[in-house]
């Protein structure tokens, strides 16, 4: 099952690209700062867990050369999870989604960097968990979206190869975790890295310095 939905998600992002003319594809990797917080039903109470350090690492493509809005796909691993502190000791959980990222960038030109932010769901699928907490004992769900918002600068150089950081916001507004008794929602920080490659065809002049012999 796990290989299956990782397929099919690997072949829509392959079909998508196919399908639409790419801006430029991109690769990217950082940590991933996560937390949990338990709505529980008897007794009603809301419960904040410690935030644990993970990472991430995605791919994805660029889509479209308009100046202020593109699109991006994404196909992204992510750690997430928390430590929940009892009175027998710390436990913690650890959770490894597969996700399929769509995001809004709305981008801004400037001399030497192009600041941008993004906006968008996640489809994200559970690949593996390890859950210690005595207060979740089922399975977390298989699959749940979330939204998430995040920042960036992209440096602009000479070459089609450009370096770029980001920083997301990612919190559910869905329970990753139900059961009667608890539901759990995922929140994270992530801070990341990466190298995109524009396609040649696709250099906005105004995104690539260009030089003239005089």
């Amino acid at each position: 099952m796990k290989k299956t939905i990782a397929f099919l998600f690997i072949l829509s992002f392959v079909l998508q690209a196919k399908a639409q003319r790419f801006n430029s594809i991109a690769i990217a990797a950082g940590v991933t700062y996560a937390n949990q917080k338990y709505l529980i039903a008897e007794p009603s109470e809301l419960s904040r867990k410690k935030y644990v350090l993970g990472f991430n690492v995605a791919v994805f493509g660029e889509f479209f050369t308009r100046d202020y809005v593109r699109w991006v796909t994404e196909i992204q691993y992510n750690q997430k999870g928390s430590i929940d502190p009892q009175p027998k000791g710390n436990y913690p959980n650890q959770l490894q989604y597969l996700c399929w990222n769509n995001y809004a960038k709305i981008r801004y030109e400037m001399d030497r960097i192009i600041p941008y932010i993004l906006i968008g769901p996640r489809l994200e699928y559970t690949m593996a968990q390890s859950i210690t907490s005595p207060s979740t004992p089922g399975p977390y769900l298989p699959l749940h979206v979330s939204p998430a918002v995040g920042a960036g600068v992209e440096f602009i150089n000479y070459y089609n190869i450009k370096f770029f950081v980001e920083g997301f916001y990612n919190p559910d507004v869905m329970p990753a975790y139900i059961q009667p008794e608890v539901h759990v929602f995922n929140k994270d920080f992530e801070l990341r890295v990466g190298l995109k490659y524009e396609f040649k065809s696709r250099r906005e002049s105004c995104n690539t310095p260009t030089y003239i012999e005089q």
